[in-house]
């Protein structure tokens, strides 16, 4: 009788089993970890994509995404959604080049850069997931929680199952509400995804979250150092969170908001090292760095940057400047 029971036990654990959906592991961070933050890379094209994979970056950060209101998602480069009640709706021609980019490429991890409204938009992204995983809450349309039914899961399983997505990252400037933050962290976690940080500002928001999450998920923090972080220091954050995950600073190139000038701290390849080398110096376990972003690459070669303001670098190719940009890097890491 016991071991029909055992048996009978056992047959209804398989068939639970069974029905459960299985997740790849997610790619962990490269050893030195060079990362790219791609806006302008929706749908793209094969000669960009060509060119990010022979780049010599190791993480290429797909920009940005935004939650709507009625529960799709929509690339910042696109006026319709890519996700639409849980299914991918996008263009298939991203999908192939995305799920390709890790096939004879020095990329070998990619993330999904979810971002929020700056001051004065109306509520996108992270107002929604304030609102929406709590499941004691009714919205009219939107499946609450983080369950495998509810909106938020099925945003998250969809960048997983047709992008192949290893992690999503935060880059939340408004609405800093780590409760649902935490929760995201958990959706990340079963479905074998990693989560990211991509503060500028608010140790006490970002501290909340790495606390109540498991360090084998949330492993990484982009620490913006342009704009509104322009004065950070990578000293300060990691006395303030005392982080066991890394913390990359992202610079921001030349070329950005159409200039070749500096500007809201943009920076020439140049410039990039020397603060980079101050970087390591005040956080010696620094393993990586990043570039916001690829559209301002092709900007600053498309303006004519080297010739029209010299002090802003010598690149006339896109493929110069990342060649630069990645040598800059590496040799301060």
């Amino acid at each position: 009788m016991k071991a029909f029971f055992l048996f009978v036990c056992l047959a209804a654990s398989s068939l639970f089993c069974s029905a459960q959906k299985t997740y790849a592991p997610a790619a962990a961070l490269p050893a030195k970890n060079l990362a790219m933050f791609a806006r302008g890379s929706y749908p793209g094209d094969d000669k960009t994509y060509q060119l990010l994979k022979q780049s010599g970056f190791t993480t290429l950060l797909l920009s940005s995404f935004y939650i709507h209101a009625d529960g799709d998602l929509y690339s910042g480069d696109s006026r319709q959604p890519i996700v639409h009640n849980g299914k991918w709706v996008g263009d298939s021609a991203y999908v192939k080049r995305v799920r390709n980019l890790k096939k004879k490429s020095s990329i070998s991890r990619i993330e999904i850069l979810l971002e929020g409204r700056w001051y004065g938009q109306p509520p996108n992204t992270f107002d929604f997931i304030r609102d929406w995983y709590d499941d004691s809450k009714s919205v009219p349309g939107i499946v609450t929680g983080t369950g495998e039914q509810s909106t938020l899961y099925n945003i998250c399983r969809v960048l997983k199952e047709v992008l192949g997505a290893d992690a999503f990252c935060i880059d939340d400037e408004s609405v800093y509400d780590s409760p649902s933050i935490i929760a995201m962290g958990k959706i990340a976690a079963r479905l074998n995804m990693h989560m990211t940080l991509c503060p500028f500002k608010g140790y006490t928001y970002w501290q909340d979250i790495l606390k109540a999450s498991d360090a084998k998920v949330v492993d990484a923090l982009y620490l913006q150092c342009y704009d509104g972080g322009v004065r950070n220091e990578i000293k300060d954050w990691v006395e303030a969170l005392k982080p066991t995950q890394p913390i990359y600073p992202i610079f921001m190139v030349r070329g950005s908001f159409s200039t070749c000038g500096s500007y809201k701290g943009s920076k020439s390849v140049a410039e990039i090292r020397a603060q980079l080398k101050g970087f390591k110096q005040d956080y010696p376990a620094m393993s990586g760095a990043a570039i916001w972003q690829m559209a301002d690459v092709y900007n600053f070669v498309e303006m004519g940057c080297a010739v029209k303001e010299p002090t802003s670098g010598t690149a006339r190719s896109a493929t110069e400047f990342l060649g630069q940009l990645k040598t800059g890097l590496k040799s301060e890491l």
